[in-house]
């Protein structure tokens, strides 16, 4: 079942869980204003999901943990024309993959063990994938957040939010949120029992970012688009540095995608968007 969100609402995500995990000192700088005139509850596709079937907590569980949910994402600096890239979030059982379909690569992240984060990226266009070991330390680094992963926003952010207000009620419930600083001003329309961002809106110094949610689908066929990629033909990150002879892994080390590639937001140039999501 697939329902839209009307285009006139705006989503936004920012990525500042792996600030909060990685620098918590950092988290003091977040500041939040609500933006009442884009926070409207989004409406339900009449055509394909009725609010009757979405407003049970036992199905909204089902649907928060095996669907998939489109977003655009701007980014305007000053008073420039803003660009945009899109960004879909899949959830399938204990995996969650963020694809990147303009860039041509998708990241998953796996709980193995019930507490360890298995992350693999994924080179769509080469049918590639570079492979870490779960709780691996990469970069200085150990994946710990798989909130963050799974929902575009970590727990700890939201913890720390405000709640302004809320309406509706199951699966068509929408809080709205703050947090604020100085330095930079976020607001949160969040659809708790979905587990998703309606709408994110940051705005750090001059730069404004914002993910807006296009549609979220579970009838998409997760098992084959995971299936697919694991297909592709696998290196193990630890193996890397021991290939001079592979071209696509000197092209991909060159190219910075796994050095210093971010595993968070690209924009339609493929650069990373925001700090704290290098491996």
């Amino acid at each position: 079942m697939k329902y839209l969100v009307l285009p006139s609402l705006a989503l936004a995500t920012y990525v500042i869980s792996a600030l909060l995990t990685a620098a918590p000192s950092l988290a003091t700088s977040v500041t939040t204003e609500l933006d009442t005139h884009s926070s409207k509850v989004s409406k339900v596709d009449t055509h394909t999901t009725s609010t009757a079937e979405l407003d049970t907590h036992t199905k909204c569980e089902l649907e928060a943990g095996n669907l998939k949910a489109d977003y655009t994402v701007t980014t305007r600096r000053g008073f420039t024309p803003g660009n945009s890239t899109e960004i879909s979030l899949l959830r399938y059982n204990n995996t969650v993959a963020h694809q990147y379909p303009q860039v041509g690569i998708t990241e998953t992240w796996t709980i193995v063990r019930n507490k360890l984060i298995k992350p693999v990226r994924y080179f769509d266009k080469h049918e590639r994938a570079i492979e870490y070991q779960p709780g691996e330390n990469i970069h200085g680094r150990v994946e710990k957040d798989f909130s963050f992963r799974y929902q575009l926003i970590s727990n700890t952010l939201l913890n720390k939010m405000t709640l302004e207000r809320s309406e509706g009620k199951g699966c068509i419930k929408i809080e709205y949120l703050t947090y604020q600083n100085s330095k930079v001003d976020m607001t949160l329309a969040w659809l708790p029992e979905l587990k998703l961002i309606q709408h994110f809106r940051v705005i750090e110094k001059n730069t404004t970012r914002e993910w807006s949610l296009v549609s979220v689908d579970d009838n998409v066929n997760l098992e084959a688009f995971f299936e697919s990629r694991d297909k592709y033909k696998a290196t193990d990150y630890a193996d890397i540095g021991d290939d001079h002879t592979d071209p696509f892994l000197t092209n991909m080390v060159n190219q910075g995608f796994i050095e210093a590639g971010a595993s968070g937001f690209y924009d339609q140039n493929g650069n990373a968007i925001g700090e704290g999501h290098r491996h």
